[in-house]
Formats: C-alpha cells, structure tokens, sequence
C-alpha cells in the first residue's frame, strides 16, 4: 500500500436505519432507509471472542501465534450513537426500543408489558421488531467488486437504550438523542456504500413548543420551570440459541428482567404554598415518604393525545434522587423511576 495522504473529517461518515422493520428476522435491510441526523458515532462494539492464553505444550514461555483463536460465532455487537432528535427518526427509535407500534403517534409502555415473540427468519416488516443499521464510511471503491471495503451493516438490531433529551441551554432547546442498539446476527464489513432513500428530517422538537398553557408537572410538583430534562428507557435484548453454522441467534429474548423508564430533569425550585398542591421545594418529601408522583409533559392542557410535537406522560413514579443544582437562580435536579400499575400505562410519548 502506498501512502496515503488523503484526510478525512468524522462528519464524512454516515449512519442509517431502517424507516420500517426488516421483511425477515436477522435479513439485512437496504430499501427504505432513513439518514440519521448524527452528531458523533463511536465504533461499534464488536464483543468478539478472542483467545490468545498461553496453551500446554508450547515451545518456551510465550504465547505461540497458531494457538489464537478469533469468532464472531454467537457474539453480541453493540452500537451507539447520537444526534438530532427530528421528527423523522424519533418514532423509529422509539417503536423499536419500546419493541410496540404506536398509536395516534403515541408509543406506549403498558402496565401489563409484554414484548413480542422474535425469531429468526419469521416475517415481520415491524419497526418494532427488528431493523437494520448500516454505517458508511468515506473512502476510495474497490475497483473489483465496487464496494466500499470500509462500511459496516449491523441486521437485527434492536434499541437497548434510548435517551432523550432537551436543554433551553443547548441549541435554544432542540431535542436530541442517545441510542445504542444490539445485535446477535454476523455483520458484515465489506458492503456497497448505502445511500439512504430518505435523507434525515428537517423537523425538530424542542423544550420551546412546550410553553404556554400545557401542562409541565415534573414529579408531582405542577407548573414547573423546566432547565433541561433526559427522559431514558432501556429494553434489554438477549440473542440466544444457534440458528445456523454462522451462529446467527434463534431468537431474541427482550425486556429481561424488566423495561424501564425513567426521567432526570432540572427545574426551578418553588416555595408557592398552594393549599394540597406539591412544590419543588417538597421533592425531598416525596422521596423520604415513598409517594406515587405523576409527570404530565406536554402542550395540551389536558390530553398527552391531543397535545402537538413532543410530550410524555407517566402517572405513577418514585422520587430516586434529589439535588441542589446552584445556577443563576436555584435549581433542584430530581430523578424518578416510572411503574406500572393496576391499569393505564408506565409512560406515553407523543412524537
């Protein structure tokens, strides 16, 4: 190889999914992909075993190069990344982390949860069952095949962990996302550079379309101002069994031991002293006395399904942390846990 004097800059590489789910479970997606509107993008976790210990009957004291062992055979990779939270993309990652299909363009976790059955090689097309991630990187075409040797597709891929987030500090409040999605089926390292059939949106969500006369009660406490908040779910995905001799999974196994929401936020802290109405300031309460606390989040001043762009919902949480956060004016960062109940949902969002 001659040297190569050719730089390239981290925004030349490019990341897309699939805008629905694979026709077939485990078969890699390459029609209606969407971009990603990414903003950093780590290598994937390959997870390979690897065995390189030193092994009986070896000539010295040193690991002999024959006795190394590398296999992707029944490995798990991770990727993750992050970027704009638009209006295009959020529905696809949150369908598919929740692993259910929205309604009314509200995705829901429900008191009674249970995820689908996924196995290799059954039919779907469903978002949320399994998708495909493709990375291309820049880079001179293979002549022979007219590959790019260096892009990357993941198949079967499921959303373990979701972040979104919002900060009026931060790009005047627009949403943005962190997600890492699993797999267990063989990547695959020399593919075409895939071009997206949908380029990334140009439609954003952001903290600013939250105002007026909607409801904003973070933990109980009513008519909060709102600094900045991450909601979080994490689905995990176990790919178990040995569907063939690649070692591609039989099926996928999600929401072991449990899907869970929960919410991080920043507020201003409030003293109003309105009769049977919680506070901020009484965040440290709630959390020492156990009480069920709901967070309402959106623009409508009654109904998450009637509220327009983002919002979210879940009725009964658990206080985990409170803090002192000390800015321009005091601050109180609190945690909450979403459950389920006898009934309703653990949390709605409305995208």
């Amino acid at each position: 190889m001659a040297l190569d004097g050719t730089a390239y800059s981290p925004k030349q590489f490019k990341l897309a999914i699939g805008s629905t789910g694979e026709a077939i479970t485990g078969t890699a997606k390459t029609d209606a992909l969407i971009a990603v509107n990414i903003d950093s993008l780590e290598m994937p976790n390959f997870n390979l075993t690897q065995f390189m210990e030193v092994r009986s009957g070896t000539v010295g004291r040193v690991a002999d190069v024959d006795d190394v062992f590398v296999s992707e055979l029944g490995t798990t990779k991770e990727i993750t990344f992050s970027g704009v939270f638009d209006t295009a993309v959020a529905p696809v990652l949150l369908q598919n982390c929740v692993a259910a299909a929205e309604s009314s363009n509200v995705t829901s976790i429900p008191y009674n949860y249970t995820p689908p059955a996924l196995a290799t090689g059954t039919g779907s097309q469903e978002i949320q069952h399994t998708t495909t991630i493709h990375i291309t990187a820049p880079g001179t075409v293979d002549a022979s095949d007219g590959a790019d040797v260096h892009s990357m597709t993941f198949p079967g891929c499921t959303i373990t962990s979701l972040s979104i987030t919002g900060d009026m500090g931060n790009e005047s409040g627009r949403l943005r996302f962190t997600a890492t999605a699993r797999t267990g089926y063989i990547a695959t390292f020399s593919t075409a550079a895939i071009t997206p059939a949908n380029a990334y949106g140009t439609s954003y969500y952001s903290l600013a379309t939250l105002a007026g006369s909607g409801l904003k009660t973070i933990a109980g406490a009513t008519d909060c101002v709102v600094q900045s908040f991450s909601l979080n779910i994490e689905n995990p995905s176990e790919y178990v069994g040995q569907n063939d001799a690649n070692g591609n999974p039989e099926s996928i196994v999600r929401a072991v031991p449990e899907i869970s929401a929960t919410l991080d936020a920043t507020v201003k802290y409030d003293n109003n002293n309105v009769a049977d109405a919680q506070t901020t300031a009484e965040y440290q309460t709630a959390m020492k006395s156990g009480t069920t606390v709901a967070t309402k989040f959106h623009n409508h001043a009654s109904a998450l399904a009637n509220a327009t762009g983002f919002g979210f919902e879940a009725l009964f949480g658990k206080i985990t942390n409170v803090a002192f956060n000390e800015a321009n004016a005091m601050m109180m960062d609190v945690s909450v846990k979403f459950f389920g109940s006898s009934s309703g949902n653990v949390l709605q969002v409305k995208t």
